[in-house]
């Protein structure tokens, strides 16, 4: 039998980047808000002989090992005991926009996982597949990110926001924008600000879009990286005169984001995003 689940996708209303830690991974400070997104994961178990699990990918092609191959593997590793399955991905966001796509399929496995076999890894367990899957793989909407994406307090509350994503014609690889924002901090720019000031800042941005009061541009130390770009200035600019509650860069880029309590005012943003021709793709998410 068939099961397909839908792969969320994570919006960074803050993103603070904190010290270089020895393993080479960074301390983050982030408010996470997930989003059901549009990819969808089907599986069905394989009845037979087969001895390799397949996985079919369409719309987008996946360089490499696909994460949800790898998040199976170490399934296994865990010691569930698994049939080969028979997966089909439908990828519709572009790799290197920031929004978690990609944990997100493995997050949609792990919930098959759940479901079927009663898999419950930890959140430090499942952070071995990736920072952003040990949240996208738990219930909470909403949660304050530490470590290196790894430590989560979930929030028990929910923003009924809608959301518009528009994806430009260029990427941002994760490892590529640390070394980025590292270069400029050791030459003295774009110093990081404290834990303290970082929790402060989300835990004020967060009672305000409770309250659906306008927050802004919201804060990401990796939009220094992108700042001369006027297509984001044009798009920020726009979002403020349309009456977005707040908007901003996913993750370490390059897609960006406008937040509203309105579906018409979403709507007229996301119109206004596909005329410019800098944009590839958008998505609104309810």
């Amino acid at each position: 039998m068939n099961k397909t689940f839908l792969s969320p996708v994570k919006i960074n209303l803050t993103l603070r980047v904190m010290s270089r830690r020895p393993d080479c991974f960074h301390e983050v400070f982030s408010l996470f808000f997930k989003k059901h997104g549009t990819e969808g994961l089907t599986i069905r178990p394989i009845i037979g002989e087969n001895i390799v699990d397949i996985l079919h990918t369409k719309g987008i092609d996946i360089e490499g090992q696909n994460i949800v191959l790898r998040t199976l593997n170490w399934a296994r590793g865990k010691g569930l005991s698994i049939p080969r399955l028979d997966m089909e991905l439908e990828k519709c966001y572009p790799t290197g926009s920031g929004i978690g796509a990609g944990s997100g399929n493995a997050a949609a496995l792990l919930e098959y996982l759940r479901v079927t076999y009663a898999f419950a890894p930890s959140a430090l367990e499942i952070a071995e597949l990736g920072a952003d899957v040990s949240f996208l793989a738990q219930d909470a909407d909403l949660a304050f990110v530490r470590g290196k994406g790894e430590i989560l307090e979930p929030l028990h509350s929910s923003l009924p926001l809608t959301v518009v994503l528009a994806f430009p014609a260029w990427r941002s690889g994760t490892a590529e924008a640390y070394r980025a924002l590292d270069d400029l901090r050791a030459d003295g720019s774009a110093p990081p600000i404290s834990l303290q000031d970082a929790v402060t800042e989300a835990v004020q941005i967060f009672g305000k879009l409770k309250k659906k009061e306008r927050v802004g541009f919201l804060p990401n130390d990796f939009y220094v990286l992108f700042q001369d770009r006027e297509e984001y200035q044009r798009a920020f600019e726009m979002m403020e005169e349309m009456d977005a509650l707040g908007w901003g860069l996913c993750g370490s880029g390059s897609a960006l984001f406008a937040i509203s309590s309105d579906d018409r005012c979403a709507e007229a943003i996301q119109r206004v995003l596909q005329n410019e021709k800098w944009v590839q793709q958008t998505n609104r998410l309810e």
